[in-house]
């Protein structure tokens, strides 16, 4: 490992700078904000991404200080060869204000939560409190300082702390709004949602609509909240989501990115596993990694693992799929096996009709950072329709534990599922058909079996099971050999077995073992068994499953 330590959970620019940690430098986020930003500009991203260290950034370029004391923290970055860098550098004062925190059960609670965010901006700039204010001014910044301002008076705060900081200064401040959807998230979550969308449209219309005394406005969330409920009267704000090209790579880190980060800290060998787990994002059709996932990878010294799914919760997203159309939960399916749906998606996204249709649920993965969209072709209505499709390793780990919650929902539990596994492990192939009968009767009922494609249902069905193997990497659908095998378990330890699984229904006009037969005589002329081989695996199990109904039968061949 490199001497250098990496910024794992440290958002503060100069704390990062200061402390010598190691930098993906992004300063040139700078400059588009300038060039290619509006007067307010909305960045929806997934979390993780750099979105509160981005917005430091800004803060310690633009903020104007005695001294300049900030400027260093820029030496040697992109940005000191931008044309414009003394002009705009140490010129500005600055708001700052990070939602992120404001998590709260109910209403009074949350404004209590953002009463203590606001102090620490007001505190930070304390010393407008030694200029000629008037009476009211002061004891307003005073209720404001100690948390005793009313709800009015604190959804005023920001347009009041930008009129006090211009008159000061001479020059309008830059407002920097971090993460400004998540307490709707939660309102959302806690039933409090009509109240903090009224709240939320004042706070920020009041400062960011047709205001003289500010210079630019930065907000920072995850979805765009639609304009009809948060956004409306802010005609002058531009929206630059994911999909859109500018400043698509000052979020996540490009390959070039991760490739400097490898080769730093000696993880260079690791690149296509590294590409495989954390790569696949398409922001404005630049492909991007999730950069929380790669910085925890080589702060464990190149350990895999789900990193950036552990860091939230998906419960909103469960809920979606359970309670949503039912095309939903069939294209999750679709997804588990590394296929792809088409949507039309929606950027205007308003909590209480996610349910409404699968669109809406579509467009919240995608935001959310659970898809990756390609391929925008216009509707004959005029509306984007994307090609969405699971962007990474680590992503397909989230549907593949929605399933098997689906499993564990039902009647058999996790225990049975373990007995299944470990049966197969042990080479004891009576025991885990008996088991996978039991699952298939007992829990097949939440999917829908009879359509046109039941392989794929059973497909999803199965491999939402066995992904939870911690030993193997499982993967369906893939070109191995002269064609694409259904299930293949490739063993962590080649030395171990490794399973070529395929999948047939039983036809009116055959019989089981015939049909068995011709799923393993396939593996074998279609030689799938080829990827196990070329990973390093000697000892395959190839595996014929075939079912009809409610019943499945198996047979192996080494």
């Amino acid at each position: 490992m490199g001497a250098r330590r990496v910024p794992i959970g440290i958002s503060d620019y100069k704390k990062v700078i200061d402390e010598g940690y190691y930098y993906v430098d992004k300063t040139d986020f700078i400059r588009q904000i300038i060039e290619e930003g509006s007067l307010i500009t909305l960045l929806p991203r997934p979390r993780r991404f750099g979105k509160t260290l981005n917005l430091s950034m800004l803060r310690y370029f633009f903020e104007r200080t005695e001294g300049d004391v900030f400027r260093p923290l820029f030496d040697g970055k992109r940005i000191r060869e931008w044309k414009d860098f003394d002009r705009y550098q140490g010129r500005y004062p600055v708001i700052m204000l990070t939602l992120k925190d404001c998590k709260a059960d109910t209403f009074e609670s949350m404004l209590r939560l953002l009463s203590f965010e606001l102090k620490q901006e007001f505190k930070r700039h304390a010393y407008l409190l030694e200029d000629d204010l008037p009476d009211d001014d002061r004891r307003l910044y005073g209720r404001l300082l100690n948390r005793d301002a009313g709800g009015e008076e604190m959804q005023n705060s920001l347009a009041f702390l930008a009129a006090l900081l211009h008159a000061h200064w001479g020059m309008p401040p830059l407002v920097l709004l971090d993460e400004y959807d998540t307490p709707i998230h939660v309102a959302f979550d806690k039933g409090y949602y009509d109240r903090m969308i009224v709240f939320m449209r004042n706070f920020m219309s009041l400062v960011f609509k047709d205001n003289t005394s500010i210079f630019r406005g930065v907000i920072t969330g995850i979805l765009r909240v639609s304009k009809e409920s948060i956004f409306s009267g802010l005609n002058n704000i531009d929206v630059d989501t994911l999909l859109d090209r500018p400043m698509c790579t000052a979020f996540g880190f490009t390959q070039a990115d991760v490739d400097a980060l490898l080769d730093t800290f000696s993880l260079g060998d690791a690149r296509s596993e590294v590409k495989h787990w954390y790569n696949g994002y398409l922001f404005g059709n630049e492909v991007v990694y999730n950069p929380w996932s790669v910085l925890s990878y080589i702060n464990k010294g190149g350990v895999l693992a789900p990193y950036w799914v552990n860091t939230g919760s998906d419960v909103l997203l469960r809920r979606l799929i359970a309670d949503g159309p039912p095309q939903v939960r069939k294209g999750v399916e679709t997804l588990v096996q590394g296929g792809s749906l088409s949507s039309v998606i929606n950027d205007k996204l308003a909590f209480p009709d996610l349910l409404s249709s699968s669109a809406s649920i579509w467009s919240f993965m995608l935001f959310s950072g659970y898809l990756k969209a390609s391929g925008g072709t216009m509707t004959p209505d005029h509306l984007m329709s994307y090609t969405l499709e699971v962007p990474n390793t680590e992503v397909s780990t989230v549907y593949s534990t929605i399933i098997r919650g689906w499993i564990n929902d039902g009647p058999v539990k996790n225990d049975r599922l373990e007995t299944m596994l470990q049966a197969l492990e042990e080479d004891d192939i009576e025991a885990f058909e008996e088991i996978l009968n039991e699952f298939v009767v007992n829990t097949l009922s939440y999917y829908d079996t009879s359509g046109n494609d039941p392989e794929k249902v059973y497909q999803a069905f199965l491999l939402g099971m066995l992904v939870s193997h911690g030993s193997y990497r499982v993967s369906s659908n893939r070109e191995s050999g002269l064609g694409r095998y259904d299930i293949l378990m490739c063993p962590l330890d080649v030395a171990r077995r490794g399973y070529v699984m395929e999948l047939k229904r039983l036809r009116m006009n055959s019989t089981v073992e015939a049909t068995l037969d011709t799923a393993l005589r396939q593996i074998e002329d279609k030689r799938y068994a080829a990827t196990l081989h070329a990973s390093g695996v000697r000892d395959v199990l190839k595996m014929a499953i075939t079912f009809d109904g409610k019943r499945v039968w198996l047979k192996t061949a080494e």
